[in-house]
């Protein structure tokens, strides 16, 4: 359930995943025409209310397609699960539709800072020329059907099922990772234990 919850923290993250802030010292100024083109690029990636749809639309199909996909991911993970909890399907459901209703204002919350984040990326990887080819495009009907369906694309069912296939390799390989990671900081001293915690 852990990785049921996670996955659908990051299905309103994905696109913006890219867009981790820089510290205020670190904020480069932008060239204001190039900010102004991306922002009208920005207003058709990002329609208003986008978030809120995907989650009352898309959010249950997601959710379903990873749960149909569980058994590639964890071999026996469902059935286990169900032998563990014998409401687990009706608590599925309940915690999609739960989530659907809770998320969906939640992220329409964040949409503003979504779209300042992601005009200033734009700008900042696209000069004036390409911004005006992204305009260009995104003024014709297969750029405005794209721009639709953009953000959506990441909650696809069809997206989240290959994710969920490639689960297994992530399990096997997480274990030799974490070991690397050990050992490139081996040489740092411990990291405090959480207040409360016993020595």
């Amino acid at each position: 359930m852990k990785a049921l919850i996670l996955a659908a923290s990051l299905l309103g993250a994905t696109p913006a995943l890219a867009q981790t802030p820089a510290a205020p010292a670190a904020v480069q100024p932008i060239d204001p025409a190039r900010l102004a083109l991306a922002e009208k690029s920005v207003a058709v990636l990002v329609p208003q209310g986008v978030y809120m749809r995907l989650m009352r639309q898309q959010f249950p199909a997601m959710m379903d397609a990873m749960l149909a996909n569980m058994e590639t991911a964890v071999p026996g993970g469902r059935a286990k699960a169900r032998a563990a909890d014998p409401a687990f399907d009706e608590r599925m459901r309940i915690m999609t539709r739960v989530m659907g209703e809770e998320l969906g204002p939640l992220m329409g919350r964040m949409e503003p800072s979504l779209r300042t984040g992601m005009a200033r990326a734009l700008a900042k990887r696209f000069d004036a020329r390409q911004l005006n080819d992204l305009n260009a495009f995104f003024a014709t009907p297969s750029g405005q059907a794209f721009g639709e369906q953009f953000i959506s694309l990441f909650a696809d069912p069809e997206i989240m099922g290959e994710m969920m296939k490639a689960m297994p390799m992530m399990l096997q390989e997480m274990p030799g990772i974490m070991k690397k990671v050990e050992a490139a900081t081996a040489h740092l001293p411990k990291p405090p234990k959480p207040k409360g915690e016993n020595e």
